[in-house]
């Protein structure tokens, strides 16, 4: 339109200027297309990210948000922007909401509850970061929404099958195990020994089958936060008693001495006795794994005025210091050139962290690679003030009423 209307007025210029004009202005006009053009494609690729992208300017309004953005909070452009980002979405920790006084002062992330448009709720993980931008493009920070419930979605699907297949599992796989049992202790001199090795090996396959699938349930459970224990006066020496003899076989299987050093005088331990032995059979298990033929698994008690502390010891391989701090993690291995060819799925130890934090106890490692491992769990020694029991310590309503006695 301008140049349209400088060529009604060009006999007014001299040529030589008119024409420089010309040249400059359809230079501004290329320019300007350029940017309109990058503009949209810029805005092409924030519309197909997957993620939430919201911009907002120094007086916390919003200056864009892309098309997640509007799926995540049910608002569309045309609603919120240039308005206040706190007066149409809201973001909470728990029960606390989120200003953006907060989450816009440097880098933020932390997954939280997002609230749009008509209360509408989903589950984010919420980044953002300073652009750094001046007074003249007025933008001053940029938040990243990621959803977090379709993963959540997933997850459950992944839970409930795991669930389903492992329970579906270990009703069989506990009748094969007890007709193997009872078929070996009754047949022992009747069968060949070739036969019967193969039989022992059954047997041990068919234990370690029934771990792994105690360990599936056990992990859903605590995913789903159901992982429940009792608390009752336990037979303690007896539990790892029969944790040391179930994993016998496996032991004599690899040649390796599996003993248990503890004490005649355990002072009473308040505990849940099955999740008790699926921590001792986690931690024998995994030692037994990882240490060569040959070699040496022992498990002792050692006895204080308030706690009882268990440990198993063995002459295997080792741990890198550098895999300590993540060994109770949910199937976390550790991946070396020592341990290339191990059993295990890295659920073991994450569980019977979460066993031994139920019960109000504490469980650790110490190992140098090369030289074996330790691990120890420790569980409070139950205290009885006039009748009843510590209230801070124990939190069964049979416990609290003084119902238990020993």
């Amino acid at each position: 339109m301008f140049i349209t209307n400088l060529f009604k007025r060009k006999e007014t210029v001299p040529k030589e200027d008119f024409d420089k004009l010309v040249r400059t202005l359809h230079a501004f006009e290329d320019q300007a297309a350029a940017a309109i053009a990058e503009r949209d494609k810029f805005n092409e690729i924030l519309s197909s990210v997957i993620d939430g992208i919201i911009a907002i300017d120094f007086n916390k309004n919003v200056i864009f948000l892309n098309k997640s953005s509007e799926e995540l909070t049910g608002y569309s452009q045309a609603e919120i922007r240039n308005k206040p980002i706190d007066q149409l979405i809201h973001v909470f920790s728990e029960s606390d909401e989120i200003l953006s006084k907060t989450y816009c002062q440097g880098t933020f992330n932390q997954t939280a509850k997002l609230i749009g448009k008509m209360g509408r709720q989903t589950k984010i993980n919420l980044m953002t970061a300073e652009a750094g931008g001046t007074v003249q493009t007025n933008l001053h920070c940029i938040l990243i929404l990621h959803d977090l419930s379709r993963e959540e979605e997933l997850e459950q699907m992944k839970l409930d099958f795991v669930s389903m297949a492992s329970h579906e599992l270990k009703t069989p796989l506990t009748s094969i195990i007890g007709y193997l049992s009872v078929f070996l202790n009754e047949s022992k001199e009747k069968i060949p020994k070739e036969n019967l090795i193969l039989l022992d090996k059954a047997f041990i396959a068919a234990q370690e089958l029934q771990i792994l699938i105690q360990n599936l349930l056990n992990v859903n459970k605590i995913e789903k936060e159901q992982l429940s224990v009792s608390f009752e006066v336990v037979d303690f020496k007896g539990i790892l008693s029969k944790a040391v003899e179930d994993l016998k076989p496996q032991a004599n299987q690899k040649n390796i001495v599996l003993t248990l050093t503890a004490p005649d005088n355990i002072p009473a331990v308040l505990a849940d006795p099955i999740r008790l032995g699926e921590v001792a059979i986690n931690l024998l298990a995994n030692a037994i794994n990882y240490t060569p033929p040959g070699g040496k698994v022992e498990m002792s008690v050692k006895l204080s005025p308030v706690d009882v502390e268990t440990s198993v010891t063995d002459t295997g391989i080792g741990i890198p210091k550098e895999a300590i701090p993540h060994l109770f993690g949910k199937f976390f291995r550790v991946s070396n050139s020592l341990q290339q060819g191990k059993k295990g799925t890295g659920l073991g130890l994450y569980i019977s962290k979460s066993i031994v934090e139920k019960l109000h106890g504490k469980i650790w490692v110490e190992s140098e690679v090369g030289k074996g491992s330790t691990f120890s769990f420790s569980l409070p020694v139950a205290t009885q003030t006039a009748g009843i029991l510590d209230r801070n310590k124990f939190t069964s309503s049979a416990i609290q009423s003084g119902s238990l006695n020993y």
